[in-house]
């Protein structure tokens, strides 16, 4: 199916995707992850080079080399997901939902923390496996789709758009994610349109 196919109600893949603000709020998006991804690099380096002044116990060339090392390290994390901002957008179908409990250890003892990993399974046009992993009360994308569920992944936002929205009491921003009524054309905390 084409970006331009046009929807009927609540059923078919959104307009406002390709919307001049909706445009405009991706192009944002990656400005704030390039600018966040320069702070970075400027950060560490500066942050362990004052601990290496002000504490006694790093020496000062030590704390200036862990934090070059760390603010490098940090932007090119930026840049991957930057480069991963700019990714084509995708179509898949819901093929399972998993839920599974989880342990991790905790640092500084030895004790477990318990949690409950909710795992959306989708099958992409290109027969690809992609996974949508969240964890305990964070289980949006779990609740609100269910197997058999055609959507679209926008790279740009980190978010999907189902295809079939006519059964639902409520959408989310595929700007900011936040969780509006069906009944909304725009979100009520960044005010985009909503993806119907």
């Amino acid at each position: 199916m084409s970006i331009e196919q046009k929807q009927t109600g609540l059923v078919g893949w959104s307009l406002h995707s390709s919307a001049p603000e909706i445009l405009e709020a991706a192009k944002k998006n990656r400005k704030s992850a390039m600018g966040c991804a320069w702070a970075l690099l400027v950060v560490f380096p500066l942050g362990f080079l004052l601990a290496g002044l002000f504490i006694d116990e790093m020496p000062l060339n030590e704390a200036f080399i862990i934090g070059t090392i760390l603010g490098v390290a940090m932007f090119g994390i930026n840049l991957v997901r930057i480069k991963d901002l700019k990714k084509p957008i995708w179509e898949g179908v819901v093929t399972a939902k998993l839920q599974k409990e989880r342990r991790e250890h905790k640092r500084g003892d030895d004790s477990f923390r318990y949690y409950t990993e909710f795992t959306v399974v989708l099958k992409t046009e290109a027969g690809k496996t992609k996974r949508i992993v969240e964890r305990d009360s964070r289980r949006e994308m779990y609740d609100y789709l269910a197997v058999g569920d055609r959507v679209r992944y926008y790279p740009a936002f980190d978010s999907f758009e189902k295809y079939d929205k006519s059964n639902d009491s409520i959408i989310y921003c595929n700007v900011c994610r936040m969780m509006n009524s069906i009944e909304s054309e725009r979100c009520k905390r960044c005010n985009n349109l909503l993806f119907k």
